[in-house]
Order: structure tokens, then sequence, then C-alpha cells
């Protein structure tokens, strides 16, 4: 309760209060005390001259002690005070409270000596006679010059502490009521302040929560209301600030989602403070389980540290070629510039990641392409040059060795076209381009027509061709003429590398989605370590045997792009000396 400002202030509003009413009181005790002591003093002056007047002739014969004796007891009753007539050497001649005679000598009293010497004698002390405060006065006694006694009256001061105690209590019940009046309107004068601050506390929390349309009610003139608009203008400012930074913030993070670079921040220390996905795919984590670690915790790489670290300690932007190992083999291009302060003060890096491994790979493959195409085309060109210049260095050649000659040149020709056409129409179908769109196709009739292609060459080699293909089938989607190409690359390759009375099998069959093919054959097979890259471009397990035998190395990359273009998947099996077996398949038709 008292940690809040309402009651601190109300408190020291009490404290004050109360100190003011003690000083106050004491202020007023003091006064009064004298005052009525001052009162009290006069009075006592009055009445003592009065006594000393009645008695000063028996006070000078000081003979008639009793008589003093009865007179100071009769006074006394009138003057409502104790009278004491003492002797000029301090004998007691009467008393109204006690025996005179039982008394001791009174000379030595401060207010009987004060009075001989100044004429007028003062004393408050305990009596010992009446067990009481009292108020002492005394009032030499003199005759023809010379001092025969003294007359001391005494009044008790229970009288002026009676009147006191009943201001005091007067004045405690006034405090009181004061100090309950005041902690009222203290409470209700602070309730006026601190409400506002109370709503001033709980706007700012709410604005804290997020909820910045929160504005306080400006109420008056004074500070207060000053400083709610004050505060209801720095909340405007601060909802268009952080609406300014939001969208600033959401560019950037729509920008970083987006990038296909991978993109890394790092405090000045090298831990991780940003991770967009693209970032999060390469090294297949998630950002808010990575954020706050160590670079090298996460990538793993020793050289992408290195150049975090190379471009923390120089400032400096850093770029390289490197070679990541995890989660999977990556070439990236890292470019690390450094996050500077206004004061040029290294704050962080930021890291960029670039994905070139495909981009390598290609360029490996291009470089191999023109390698195989030039060797490709060599080949054939060589052979080609070397017969004419036979041809033409002899002048009058053999009609059997010409005849021959040219045949080869014919050959190689031939092959050499046949290279050419592969090679464009292996260009058309990476490209995309067709020559007409996409239809429905009856894949009976395309078999039917393959097989008519290749007939002649299965008679020749006198082959066991068996055919297994319903005679309804759903229809597939795409480029007719593309399709018989796959049939007849993979159908023709079946009866080419099987050996004389052997066997090719071309089976179809259907499920609910997919269309099966499958193409087999029982001739010399395909080593295992051959497997996966006999659909490379060039790629031959027998060169020699697929150059006699016509082949251009294009065939089955040429088979694989048009399955890939029409949503289609292959796969192979073989067994060397045993056979192949092609199987594909297209989705059926929707």
């Amino acid at each position: 309760m008292f940690k809040s400002i309402r009651w601190r202030v109300t408190t020291l509003y009490l404290i004050l209060i109360i100190a003011a009413l003690l000083m106050f009181s004491l202020t007023l005790k003091g006064f009064l005390e004298d005052y009525f002591i001052t009162q009290l003093e006069d009075n006592i002056l009055k009445e003592t001259r009065l006594v000393r007047s009645l008695l000063k002739d028996e006070i000078v014969s000081n003979k008639r002690v009793k008589k003093i004796d009865r007179l100071v007891d009769e006074y006394s009753n009138e003057a409502e005070a104790r009278i004491t007539i003492i002797g000029s050497e301090g004998k007691v001649l009467g008393d109204s409270e006690q025996d005179p005679l039982k008394m001791e000598n009174h000379l030595q009293r401060h207010e009987v000596q004060q009075s001989i010497k100044t004429g007028v004698g003062k004393s408050t002390r305990y009596s010992e006679t009446l067990k009481i405060n009292m108020k002492y006065l005394a009032l030499p006694v003199k005759h023809s010059g010379n001092i025969v006694g003294v007359v001391r009256l005494a009044l008790p001061l229970t009288q002026v502490k009676e009147a006191l105690a009943d201001i005091f209590s007067r004045v405690i019940n006034a405090g009181l009521i004061a100090i309950i009046i005041s902690l009222i309107l203290g409470l209700s004068l602070t309730k006026r302040i601190t409400k506002p601050i109370e709503r001033m506390t709980e706007v700012a929390g709410e604005m804290a929560q997020g909820h910045l349309d929160q504005r306080l009610m400006v109420t008056s003139d004074d500070e207060l209301g000053r400083l709610s608009y004050v505060f209801n203008n720095m909340a405007d400012k601060l909802k268009n600030k952080i609406n300014e930074i939001s969208d600033e913030k959401n560019k950037i993070e729509a920008v970083l989602s987006s990038m296909g670079d991978g993109v890394i921040a790092v405090d000045n220390i090298g831990k991780i403070i940003l991770f967009n996905p693209s970032a999060e795919n390469f090294f297949e984590v998630k950002e808010e389980e990575i954020i706050g670690k160590y670079s090298l915790e996460v990538t793993r790489s020793h050289k992408l540290d290195q150049v975090v670290m190379e471009s923390l300690e120089k400032g400096e932007e850093v770029s390289e070629e490197i070679e990541i190992l995890y989660p999977e083999e990556r070439i990236i291009r890292v470019k690390a510039t450094s996050i500077k302060d206004q004061d040029e003060q290294i704050q962080g890096v930021v890291v960029v990641l670039r994905d070139i491994t495909e981009l390598r790979h290609l360029e490996q493959v291009r470089t191999e392409f023109v390698g195989n195409v030039s060797h490709e085309l060599r080949t054939p060109l060589t052979s080609i040059k070397g017969y004419v210049e036979t041809l033409l260095a002899n002048d009058n050649p053999d009609s059997a060795i010409y005849k021959r000659f040219l045949n080869v040149v014919k050959d190689e020709a031939d092959r050499l076209e046949q290279l050419i056409i592969d090679l464009l129409d292996l260009s058309k179908i990476e490209s995309g381009i067709s020559g007409k769109g996409y239809e429905a196709i009856n894949l009976n009739q395309v078999i039917e027509d393959v097989l008519t292609i290749v007939m002649p060459k299965v008679s020749d080699k006198e082959l066991n061709l068996k055919i297994d293909v319903p005679a309804e089938l759903a229809m597939i989607s795409g480029d007719e003429s593309q399709i018989k190409r796959l049939y007849i690359n993979l159908i023709d390759n079946a009866v080419k590398y099987t050996p004389n009375c052997g066997e090719v099998k071309v089976k179809v069959y259907e499920d609910d989605e997919k269309i099966w093919t499958e193409i087999s054959d029982t001739g010399i097979g395909i080593p295992s370590e051959d497997l996966p890259r006999i659909f490379e471009r060039f790629y031959r397990v027998d060169k020699a045997r697929s150059r006699n035998l016509g082949g251009t190395g294009l065939g089955l990359s040429i088979v694989k792009h048009i399955i890939e273009q029409h949503n289609g998947m292959i796969d192979v099996e073989s067994e060397v000396e045993k056979g192949t077996k092609f199987i594909f398949y297209f989705p059926k038709v929707k």
C-alpha cells in the first residue's frame, strides 16, 4: 500500500499536519502555562498584600501566635489559599494547614529569602506537607524600616494543571478531527493527482502489449492535463514510427524470404541474429532454433566461419567460393560484408550465400558436351576425309575399291547426319520446343506404327518379338511424334544389342493413374557400374560396338527428356549377358 504515490503523498501530508499540530500544541502549552501562572501570581500577590495589611499589627507585636494562627485560618478559607506567617527569625507564627508550633524554621526557604532581599519572593516546588506542587509567594512585613516578618501565600498548581489538561484534551480532539479531515482531503486531493498517473500507467502497459490505439482523456489545463496531451502526442508519433518500422521490417522480411540466396547475419562476436529461409534450406535448420548460436555450430563449415571472422576483424568485404559437406555437398559463393554504426564500429556481419553447385555442374556438363560433340563429329569427318583423300590420290582407282570407299563415306555421312539430327532434337526437347501441341494419344496405334518400322531389323536377326499390349488402353496426353521417337529408340536399342535368334518383349499395362511399358531383351546387358550414367549424353558402355551399330550416344538421353516432359519416369534393370529391361510410365488423361 505504501508503495503507492497516493499513500506516500497522503502520509507526508499527514506527517506535516501532525508536526504542525504538535508544534502548535507545544507552543500553546508554554504560552498558556506562563499565562495561567502569571495570572495565579498576580492573584496571590493581591491576596498576599491584603493579608499582610490585615495582619501587620499582629505580626509587629509578634506575641499573639494563637490569634495570628486563628486569623490565618479565617483568611485562608476566604482566600482559598494556604497562608503562612513567618517571624523575622524564621519562626512560624501562624499556618492555615498545620500547627505553627510544630513546624520547622522557614527562614531559609527560597521565597522567604528572596522576599527579604527583593521585596517579593516566588517559588514553585513540591510540598512535603501537602504532597502536591505548590506556588509560593512571600512579601516582607516592615515596621520602622525593619523587616519584622514575612507573609506567604501558597496555592496548589492542580488547578493550572487541570485547566491545561482540559485545554489540551480539547486541542487533541480538535487535532484528531483535523487529522481525519486532512486524511480525507489528502486522499481526495492525491486521488485527483494519482488517478491520471494510474491511467497513464495502464495505457502505457496496453501500448507495451501492442495496443497502440490507447489514448488519455485530457480533462484539465494544469500540469497533468498538459502531460496527458504530450503523452497522447507521443503515442501518436510512436504508433506512426512503429508502423513505419514494421512496414520496413515486413519489406525486408519479404525480400529476405523471397531471395534465392541464403542470408546470415551475425553480431560482433559471431553469434547468429538472422537466418533467412534459403539459408535454412541450405543447412536444414530452423531460424528460431539456432538464433544466438555461433555460425560454426550451425554451418559446421570452418571455411565459412573463417570468412565471417575475417570480415569481422578487418571490417572489409570478403568474397570466396567454398565447398560445404553438411548436410550435403554444395559449392557456395560467399560474400561477407561488415555492419558498422555511425562511429564506424563493427556491429556484425551479413553473409550472402549463393548456391552455384548446379552452375558448376552445368559448366562441367557443357565442357564434357563440347568435348564429346567435337569427338563424335571429328571421327566421321576424319574417316570421310581419309577416304576422299585416298580416292583423290589414286588416278585410276579400281571400280570395286572406289565403290566400297564411297559406301564408307556415305555411311559416315549418314552417321554424321544422324548425330546432328539427334543433337537438334535433344536441344528442342530440352528447351521445350516441339513441333506440335499436346494431344490425346492412343498408345496402341503408336506401338503398331513403331513395330512396322523396326520389323525389318527384327526379321533380319531372326528375333522372337513378343507383344503384350491390351486391345483397349486409356489415352495419354503428349506430343505423338516425341512418343513415337521414344518407343523407336528403346525398341531399336533392344533389337540392336540382342544377338541373332534372341528375344525382345514389349509389354504394356495400366493402373488407376498410369500406363506402364516394359521393353526387355536378352541382349548383352549393361554392367551395374554403368547403369547410373546410361542416360547421360554420349555415354556408351561399349563405344566401339555402339559406333559399329550406328549409335550416337544420345538416344537414351533423348528418351529420358521426353519422359520427363510428359510427367513420367523411367528406370532400368540389367544383367550382363542376360539382358536389359526398361520400365517407364505416362499419366493417363484425366
